[in-house]
């Protein structure tokens, strides 16, 4: 028993040995075989040629920054950059006649021209601005500001209430204001005051940053008309002619004018004066009564008239009586003297006067009545609707405020547009949008000047400020009184007696305009 296991023990034994020894072989083949590889791929390694090392991607240029974007500039700011400037308004200071004045002594108007009227002739235009946003943001306030035409006194309290009181930006009247006053505004109060009738060259000298005007001074409207008169041989040479003129110094100017140039072409002159700053009507007129005689004894063979129309009342029906043989010419230096309206209101013994004026007429020398250019028929329809009293009717050559003007074959007329008035706002408008966010006169007159464009029913159409040039016309024409009276029909050429309504009118002569040579 003890035999046969150690026999089984010893081939036990014999097996274990027989596999440990085949397990070691196995070992060193695996380690030999692997060792042979790693020789192998080193040895192919080193046969094989390096390969090219790929190029390194160019790296893409950099973009070029965007400039940055130019900030936007401040909006400028609103402020009180002037009197009557504030950041959210505009004064401006609206100058017309209290008619009640001349309602008084009997003074012939129409039932609707009143003083609200007068001022609303701007005044509308500025609440249609306002309403659109303003001039640069700001509203305008229009401030009316009144004076007694028979008292001259009153016209010294409006500059007062105006500048001193309302503290206005600029002042506006559109006619009637005597000029004799205007230098309150622009000279003693540094005020912008833009005038829709004649001021002086002098007063425009004195201030010329702040008086600006539609017609041209006194001074080119006696120069046109004694020139007209001289060079279209008028008055035969060696004649005597009388100047009736005022005591207002702008409307002097004009006489002193006519008088140089008549004496330059060898006439002799002789100058009566009337005292139209009394501030006395009756006075006044009963003085240029009184001339008529005095010309005619003086033998003058023609007078010129520079007197304004509600002055000259007596010495046109001294006319009328005494029937002188001399002729008369009127210069337009003095308000309305000219105008439709001056005509409708002038006595009819000024027939065949003649005045050079930068107005228009309606009427033509050869018969008809003409037609509105495009910006009058505008100004025609704004007053239209500004106004509807006028029943949105308005008849030209009919005098302004009337309604209902009956003519013989029964048509009722209604007044007449405002030209003057038509053409100042858009004017203004323009200057105080050119003169930037925050205007001052000076640049409001700077503005001003560089202005050009259409001017209603006078001065052929047309106008321009300029350097050293404060007045917008740039042409004028002769025109001669023209009676006319409701009881005349309407001719086949549409017109009363050549007039384009039933009343007196001025007709051109020749219907040719001529440059004012500045």
């Amino acid at each position: 028993m003890n035999k046969r296991l150690l026999q089984l023990l010893a081939v036990l034994l014999s097996f274990v040995l027989v596999v440990a020894s085949c397990g070691d072989d196995d070992d060193g083949s695996s380690a030999s075989s692997t060792e042979e590889s790693s020789a192998s791929s080193t040895a192919a390694e080193e046969e094989a040629p390096a390969e090219e090392e790929a190029p390194a991607e160019e790296e893409a240029p950099a973009e070029e920054e965007a400039p940055a974007e130019e900030e936007a500039p401040a909006e400028e700011e609103r402020t009180a950059s002037d009197v009557g400037i504030t950041e959210d308004t505009i004064k401006i200071g609206v100058i017309v006649s209290d008619l009640q004045g001349l309602i008084d002594i009997g003074y012939p108007l129409p039932a609707a021209l009143d003083t609200d009227h007068l001022s609303e002739r701007f005044t509308k235009y500025f609440d249609e601005w306002n309403a659109a946003g303003g001039i640069n943001g700001r509203m305008v306030e229009g401030v009316q500001i009144t004076w007694d035409p028979l008292s001259p006194a009153t016209m010294e309290q409006s500059c007062t209430e105006a500048v001193l009181d309302e503290q206005v930006f600029m002042a506006i009247n559109a006619s009637g204001f005597s000029q004799a006053f205007i230098p309150c505004f622009t000279e003693d109060n540094d005020t912008t005051f833009f005038y829709g009738e004649v001021a002086s060259q002098a007063m425009i000298d004195a201030a010329p940053n702040r008086l600006f005007s539609l017609n041209p001074p006194s001074e080119i409207a006696g120069e046109a008309g004694a020139q007209l008169i001289v060079d279209q041989g008028l008055i035969p040479a060696g004649s005597k002619v009388g100047i009736l003129d005022s005591t207002n110094p702008p409307i002097a100017a004009a006489g002193e004018s006519a008088v140089s140039i008549l004496e330059g072409a060898g006439y002799s002159t002789t100058t009566i004066t009337v005292n139209t700053l009394s501030g006395d009507n009756a006075a006044a007129n009963a003085e240029g009564a009184a001339a008529v005689a005095q010309f005619t004894a003086e033998s003058v063979d023609h007078v010129f008239v520079i007197l304004p129309f509600i002055y000259a009342t007596g010495f046109w029906g001294e006319v009328g009586k005494l029937q002188p043989s001399w002729d008369r010419t009127i210069l337009d230096s003095a308000s309305s003297n000219c105008t439709p309206f001056g005509a409708s209101r002038t006595d009819p013994a000024a027939e065949g006067a003649i005045c050079v004026t930068s107005y228009d007429s309606y009427a033509s020398p050869d018969g008809g009545v003409g037609d509105d250019d495009a910006f009058e028929a505008q100004c025609r329809q704004e007053w239209i609707d500004h106004f509807p009293i006028f029943e949105g009717k308005s008849d030209k050559g009919a005098p302004s405020g009337e309604v209902g003007l009956e003519t013989a074959d029964g048509e009722l007329l209604n007044s007449d547009y405002a030209p003057g008035e038509c053409t100042m706002q858009y004017l203004i408008k323009e200057a105080l949008e050119n003169a930037g966010v925050n205007p001052t006169r000076d640049s409001f007159a700077e503005a001003l000047r560089q202005l050009s464009g259409p001017q209603a029913f006078r001065s052929n159409g047309e106008g321009a400020f300029g350097p050293g040039k404060n007045y917008f016309s740039t042409q004028m024409q002769a025109v001669e009184f023209t009676l006319a009276s409701r009881s005349i029909q309407k001719g086949a050429d549409g017109t009363f007696n050549g007039c384009p309504a039933p009343v007196n009118c001025w007709i051109p002569v020749t219907g040719e305009w001529f440059k004012i040579e500045n």
